[in-house]
């Protein structure tokens, strides 16, 4: 069975399927949800549903669709923040002054937001939980729970859903979201917008009028959970091999090899810090990657161990920043051909795979597809329909991997 399933990823791999974001054995993610295959943000949506920062429905579906309302967003940002240590008991007896919440089933939760000066009342005493929430509200008591000054910020006023959509895409608060930032906001959006929250820097104090984050460069993952980021490109999986293998090497499920690995303690993206420490050859991870991460550079958020292959993986997301070119082969001969305008070149470092079997050259690699091409009459490679990746990881302008994925039907028994 493992083999079957091994040919039938090669033989389809220019079919693949969407990028996910995959957890470690055991953990709850989209998989367990009837309506997954609805989630738009499966790797926000995995992340936390792992950490347990937002749960399914009563009726077992996570509802993607759904409307955040004004008591969900307090729930999840004080799970976010205390890591689920029960907030809602703590500040259940809490007298935050609202007048509109005492018979709410996340009455402890709104009283510690409201407290911290994370989430604001409607100015009547009166909290309106039920009140659907929007993007730009959202993103607002997200930067109060990063530490951000909502009067320095100008985040209330007049001007506030402006100065607060300035910010929170400077930060990457809204990274990946596209819809209008005033409309309501649904569950799998609230997802993403706190996934991206969980990376950005934790603000220590204002001085001068300036934001000042940690000296340790320190997110809500890192501090609150206990997770540190990994660096590394995906060389290994239980689909096949980047290592100058043949197509039929692969590892054995639920494990992924990374090479060029750089561990950070602290889980920020967005700043370049000089911590990070780096590991020579390929480091193995006991996580489940998808055949289309094959090549390409990831990020991995693991719970800290003294042994890094150790460590419980929390979720995988490919990198934002890397350089990644897509075509057909169609009109061209070479993939030099193909890459002239787009910065990226290839060089006597370049590895070239066919369907994941290594060839030594460009020239060896487009022989074999001419050899082994079934259709029309003729075998020159500009007519074949080849999927080709270009893979630049380091965003050097020089690629590490080329990848010709060949579409094929064949006959199982």
């Amino acid at each position: 069975m493992r083999n079957l399933k091994r040919a039938l990823s090669l033989i389809l791999a220019a079919a693949m399927l969407i990028g996910m974001m995959v957890v470690g054995a055991g953990a709850v993610s989209y998989n367990d949800f009837p309506d997954r295959d609805e989630i738009v943000n499966k790797d926000a949506v995995s992340m936390l549903t792992t950490l347990e920062i937002i749960k399914g429905t009563d009726q077992g579906t996570f509802d993607p669709t759904g409307n955040v309302d004004r008591a969900q967003m307090a729930k999840m940002i004080s799970v976010m923040l205390t890591n689920n240590e029960n907030a809602d008991d703590l500040y259940m007896s809490v007298d935050s002054g609202l007048t509109d919440i005492a018979s709410n089933w996340a009455r402890g939760y709104i009283n510690y937001c409201y407290v911290r000066g994370i989430i604001a009342g409607r100015g009547d005493n009166t909290f309106d939980p039920s009140a659907n929430v929007t993007a730009v509200e959202a993103a607002k008591m997200l930067l109060a729970a990063l530490g951000y000054d909502a009067e320095i910020e100008g985040l209330v006023g007049t001007d506030w859903a402006l100065n607060t959509s300035a910010l929170a895409h400077e930060l990457g608060i809204f990274r990946n979201f596209t819809k209008d930032v005033n409309e309501p906001l649904n569950r799998d959006d609230a997802a993403l917008l706190i996934y991206n929250t969980l990376d950005v820097e934790l603000i220590q104090e204002y001085r001068n009028g300036y934001a000042i984050s940690y000296d340790d460069h320190r997110t809500i993952l890192s501090s609150v959970f206990g997770v540190m980021r990994v660096e590394g490109v995906v060389v290994g999986n239980e689909w096949a091999q980047l290592e100058q293998t043949d197509s039929d090497a692969a590892l054995r499920e639920g494990r992924t090899t990374l090479e060029n690995v750089v561990v950070y303690d602290s889980t920020t993206a967005n700043t370049v810090v000089d911590e990070g420490v780096r590991y020579d050859g390929v480091v193995p991870f006991n996580v489940t990657t998808p055949v289309e991460y094959m090549g390409k550079a990831v990020t991995l958020y693991v719970e800290k161990t003294t042994v890094l292959s150790n460590s419980k993986v929390i979720g995988v997301a490919t990198k934002d920043d890397m350089n990644v070119i897509n075509f057909t082969a169609e009109g061209q001969d070479t993939v030099k051909d193909y890459l002239k305008g787009t910065g990226v070149s290839v060089d006597a470092d370049t590895e070239y795979y066919v369907n994941y079997g290594y060839f030594e050259s460009d020239v060896e690699a487009i022989d074999w597809i001419n050899d082994h091409y079934w259709g029309e009459e003729g075998n020159d490679f500009n007519l074949n329909g080849i999927e080709v990746q270009v893979i630049d990881n380091n965003d050097d302008g020089t690629a590490e991997y080329v990848l010709y994925l060949q579409e094929t039907l064949s006959e199982v028994n």
